[in-house]
Order: C-alpha cells, then sequence, then structure tokens
C-alpha cells in the first residue's frame, strides 16, 4: 500500500512537468494546421466556386449593358476592371460567409474543442485563422476582379477600354478590400459564435446600411455612410478622390478590421469553449 501511495504521488509530481515540457505549435504551424481545415471542408471550394460564377455572370451582364446602351446613344462608358469591381458587391457575399463559417462552423459542430487542443493559445489560434482568411480574400479578389475585367472587356467592347493602371488599381483594391472584410467576418463570427447571426450582421454591413442609410438626410449620417467598408473599398479601387483618398479609404477598412477583430479576440480568449 505505502509503495503504491509513493508510486502514485511521484506519477501526480512528474504529470504537470511533462505537460509543459510538450511541444506546442508556433504560429506557422498554427497557420498550415488553419489553412488544411479550411481547405479539407468541401463547403470552401462551393463557396469560392460559386462567387466566381457570380462575378462572372454580373461582370457579363455590366458589360454587355454597358455595349448596349453605348449603341443606342447613351453614355455607358467605364473602364472594365471598374466593372468588374462593381460586380464585387455580390461575390463578396460569398467570401463574408466562408470567413464567417471559419469560425462559427466550428462551435456548431463541436471542432472548437479540438482546435484549441491541437493549438491551446487561443490568441495564436485566431491569429492563424486570421492570416489564411486575409490571403485568401486577397487572393480571392485578386482573381475575382482579374477574370471578370477579361469578361467585362469582352462583353462591353469599346465601352470598357481601360489602362494598366485601371487594371492595377482594381486588382489592388479589390484584393485589399476582400482581405479586410474577411477579418471584420472572422471578428464578427468570434463574437457572435452564430453562423446565422454573422451572416444576418454581413447582410447589414454590406447590403443594408449602405442602402437604408443615404435615405437620410441627416449631416453626420451621410458621413457615416461615406465610411462604411464599402465605400472605402470602392475608392481604393478606383482611385477617387472623393470623399476622400487611398490613404483614408486604407485606413477605414484597417480600422473596421482591427476593431472587430480585437473585439473577437478579446471575447474568445476570456469565453469557455
Amino acid at each position: 500500500m505505502s509503495g503504491f501511495k509513493a508510486t502514485q504521488g511521484e506519477t501526480m509530481r512528474q504529470a504537470p512537468m511533462k505537460q509543459s515540457e510538450g511541444p506546442r505549435p508556433g504560429f506557422g504551424a498554427a497557420v498550415a494546421f488553419e489553412f488544411t481545415k479550411l481547405w479539407a471542408v468541401r463547403s470552401t471550394r462551393i463557396t469560392l466556386g460559386v462567387a466566381l460564377a457570380a462575378q462572372l455572370a454580373m461582370a457579363w451582364l455590366l458589360g454587355f449593358s454597358a455595349w448596349a446602351s453605348g449603341e443606342n446613344g447613351y453614355e455607358s462608358a467605364m473602364p472594365a476592371p471598374f466593372m468588374a469591381l462593381a460586380c464585387l458587391q455580390l461575390a463578396q457575399l460569398f467570401i463574408a460567409t466562408l470567413a464567417a463559417l471559419a469560425i462559427t462552423s466550428e462551435y456548431s459542430n463541436g471542432t472548437i474543442i479540438s482546435s484549441l487542443q491541437a493549438v491551446p493559445v487561443r490568441s495564436r489560434l485566431l491569429g492563424a485563422k486570421a492570416a489564411v482568411l486575409g490571403i485568401v480574400g486577397l487572393v480571392s479578389g485578386v482573381v475575382l476582379v482579374g477574370t471578370g475585367t477579361l469578361v467585362a472587356a469582352l462583353a462591353a467592347g469599346t465601352y470598357g477600354a481601360f489602362t494598366v493602371s485601371d487594371m492595377l488599381l482594381a486588382l489592388s483594391g479589390g484584393g485589399v478590400y476582400l482581405g479586410m472584410l474577411a477579418l471584420v467576418m472572422l471578428g464578427i463570427g468570434a463574437l457572435l459564435r452564430s453562423t446565422a447571426g454573422a451572416i444576418t450582421g454581413a447582410f447589414v454591413l454590406l447590403f443594408g446600411l449602405p442602402q437604408i442609410l443615404p435615405l437620410f438626410t441627416v449631416d453626420w449620417v451621410q458621413r457615416v455612410v461615406g465610411y462604411l467598408p464599402t465605400t472605402a473599398g470602392q475608392v481604393l479601387g478606383t482611385g477617387a478622390v472623393e470623399p476622400y483618398g487611398a490613404a483614408t479609404a486604407i485606413t477605414v477598412l484597417v480600422a473596421w478590421a482591427g476593431v472587430l477583430l480585437g473585439a473577437g479576440m478579446w471575447v474568445f480568449t476570456r469565453r469557455d469553449a
């Protein structure tokens, strides 16, 4: 009996030492872990495919509309990259949904426990998700605007003529915008833990507020419209100087992503899984 007690006590003393000495995955390993999880899910590929299909369909419709209007004597010329950038209004919803699902789906199916066991440092886990989703959003923006430009240019003909500068502006603006939007939605998802709630938030932020707020004639409400993410994305992608320039547009997007992702990080590190 005494020997058993001694062995038990020695085991209890050694257990914490083994746990503390166990290797913890670094940030690079956490990023690889999150990328594998994201891409292994079929819904990721389906969502990105639907986003691309929606972008190409919208680009063709907008390009054809510009061609038809121009042929009938209306002023409809617009650089094809800017048409593709405008078409992100629909495709962005799929990227936002993908980003939200990256965190909310883990709560709904219980795999958040496994994720925290694999990467026990919560700030590292959410930071890895942010890195992966930011890159996915950036690449998606570039691909969507690039392919949309080709389709819009073919459909619009001479009414979609553009320069290299137009193309670079739209590509960089679309990529940065969707990259920041992915971080915004990750923050909202971490805050709400609900897929339905996060997607509803995406609708309100991307469609509801830009459509409803302009109906109010109050000055401060009109100023708020200018600082919504959608407005900043259009300014950044077209090189517009109203209501502000590119530097302010980047600041607005970073502020939205920083505040919401920071709030999501704060809640994520303090709540139970």
